[in-house]
This record gives structure tokens, C-alpha cells and sequence, in this order.
């Protein structure tokens, strides 16, 4: 019983690296722009599919097809923002309208890529090295999983280091903190949001690779549901603070394998209502999430 729950428990960290990956994009755009992104579950998706063409089809390293994977994966965002957040913005819209843009892009690109190649599942190109198993006793530990973790764990460092140490998220977090006073001082909206959905576009990149090592699979319609949850592991770790939205991934992860794991089947279909749970009783009782924003005025300032 011991060796099933740490192998649970092992699957439930994979599973959360990839939607605190994607959190972290959330809150990046959000936090910064006050923006939500609800087609970066497709950018997500195009960045695997993308593995998968250039890995299978041109025959490309892992390494090269995960590199093409995070560039187009950041293009997206780009692409996104100036065609449709960018025209939002200058035109003053309001929230529910760059809501609606936002959702119609995802669903667009979504059938776009449905239509342009169906809803078959393709394998994701993972090296047979990952394949390797470590075993302890009786548990099971997967190269793949290993190295998952460890591709997670450096990219939230450096997202963390970037956001908090340097001259651009030092105006990132500015901008976030009082956009009036930001734009006054010299800090450039159309820049700090072109950057937010470079740092998103790339976190979602990753996200994708470790996604197709995890699970081994890339369909079209694959983003939807690891987009919506990424999205509410943002709200969960609290909007603006980013290990909180990485956080908020790994509780999902933990939420939704250990209701496979150790629920009935006949309830298995009862998974996505435990994150709701999750997500609706953390709203009640933490309506900032669970961190607040790292964001202090005086730090700003020195």
C-alpha cells in the first residue's frame, strides 16, 4: 500500500508540473496586463503538435524539435497579442469584451487544428533513453518523470528570477502594482504586455514538452481542459505571485490523481468536480488565492 501511494503520489507531481507551468503563464499575463489568455491551452497544444511534426515527420533530436516546439509555442503569443489583445487595448475595450476575444481565439485555433488534422492521437517523439526505469523495490520511478521534475523545478527558478531580480520584471511588477504611475514614469504598456506573452508563450512551450513526456500523446484538442485548469491553478496560487500559481498546479495534480487512484471507478467521472471543489471552497474562505502577490511598493522602489 506504501509503494502505491509514493507511485501516486509520483504521478500526481508530474501531473501538477505541467499545470503549474501553465499557471504561471496565467498569472504572468494576468498579473502584469490584467489580461486572462484563455487560448493559451491552444498555444499549449500547437507547441506539441509541433514537437510531434518535427520529431516524427522530419526526424529531428528531441532536443531540436523541443527548442522549435517553445519558439513557435512564444510566436503564438506574440501573434496573439498583436492581433488580438494589442487592437483590445487601443481601442479601450472592456474586460468582457477582450473576455469574449480571448475565447474566441481559443476556440478558432482549437477546430482550426481539428479540421487541419483531425482528432487522431499522434505519439509524442520521446527519446528511448527516457524510456528507463528506476526501480526501488517494489516502486517505480521513470526517467521521464525525473527529468519532468527536474525541467519544471529549473524553469520556475529562472521564471521566479526574472520576474523578481532583473530591470524588466522590476517593471513588470511596477506596471502591475499602479499602471498609471508606470506608464508616467516611462514604462511602455505595449512593451510589458509583448513581454508577458513571451514569458507566457514560452512557459506554455514547456509545458507542452513535459506534457508529451508525461503522457505520450498529442490530439488537437488536447489544451482545453489543461488550459482551464491552469488557468484556476493561477487562481488558486493567487493571480500576480508565481510560485503560488506553480503551487496551485501541483495541488490540482495531487487532487485529480489521487481521486483516480483511490476512488471507485464508478466515480472516476467525479475527478474534474473535486477540482471545482477545490477551486469554489479556496474562493470562499481565501479569495486571494493562497499567496498574495509578491508585489510591495517600497521594494519597487529601491
Amino acid at each position: 500500500m506504501i509503494n502505491f501511494i509514493l507511485q501516486q503520489i509520483i504521478n500526481a507531481i508530474g501531473y501538477g508540473c505541467i499545470l503549474g507551468l501553465l499557471g504561471i503563464g496565467y498569472t504572468i499575463i494576468y498579473g502584469v496586463a490584467g489580461l486572462i489568455n484563455f487560448a493559451h491551452g491552444e498555444i499549449f497544444m500547437i507547441a506539441s503538435i509541433v514537437a510531434y511534426l518535427v520529431g516524427y515527420l522530419m526526424q529531428a533530436s528531441f532536443i531540436y524539435a523541443s527548442i522549435v516546439a517553445i519558439i513557435t509555442a512564444l510566436c503564438c503569443g506574440l501573434l496573439l497579442n498583436y492581433l488580438i489583445y494589442q487592437p483590445c487595448i487601443k481601442r479601450r475595450s472592456s474586460v468582457l469584451t477582450i473576455f469574449i476575444a480571448s475565447f474566441g481565439a481559443s476556440v478558432f485555433l482549437r477546430f482550426l487544428l481539428l479540421m487541419l488534422l483531425t482528432d487522431r492521437r499522434r505519439p509524442f517523439p520521446i527519446p528511448l533513453v527516457f524510456e528507463h526505469v528506476f526501480s526501488v523495490g517494489e516502486l517505480r520511478v521513470p526517467l521521464k518523470d525525473v527529468i519532468t521534475l527536474g525541467i519544471s523545478i529549473v524553469v520556475v527558478i529562472i521564471t521566479v528570477y526574472i520576474v523578481k531580480y532583473t530591470r524588466t520584471g522590476i517593471a513588470m511588477r511596477a506596471f502591475a502594482f499602479d499602471k498609471e504611475t508606470a506608464q508616467v514614469m516611462g514604462i511602455s504598456l505595449s512593451r510589458i504586455t509583448t513581454i508577458a506573452f513571451v514569458l507566457g508563450g514560452s512557459l506554455a512551450g514547456v509545458a507542452a514538452i513535459v506534457y508529451g513526456l508525461t503522457f505520450g500523446v498529442v490530439y488537437p484538442t488536447m489544451g482545453f481542459l489543461p488550459g482551464l485548469y491552469g488557468f484556476m491553478a493561477a487562481v488558486i496560487g493567487g493571480i500576480g505571485n508565481v510560485l503560488g500559481g506553480f503551487i496551485g498546479g501541483i495541488l490540482l495534480g495531487f487532487a485529480e490523481i489521487f481521486t483516480v487512484a483511490f476512488f471507485p471507478p464508478a466515480l472516476s467521472p467525479l475527478r474534474p468536480l473535486l477540482v471545482w471543489v477545490i477551486l469554489i471552497l479556496i474562493m470562499l474562505f481565501k479569495p486571494t488565492g493562497l499567496f498574495k502577490p509578491n508585489i510591495k511598493f517600497e521594494e519597487l522602489r529601491g
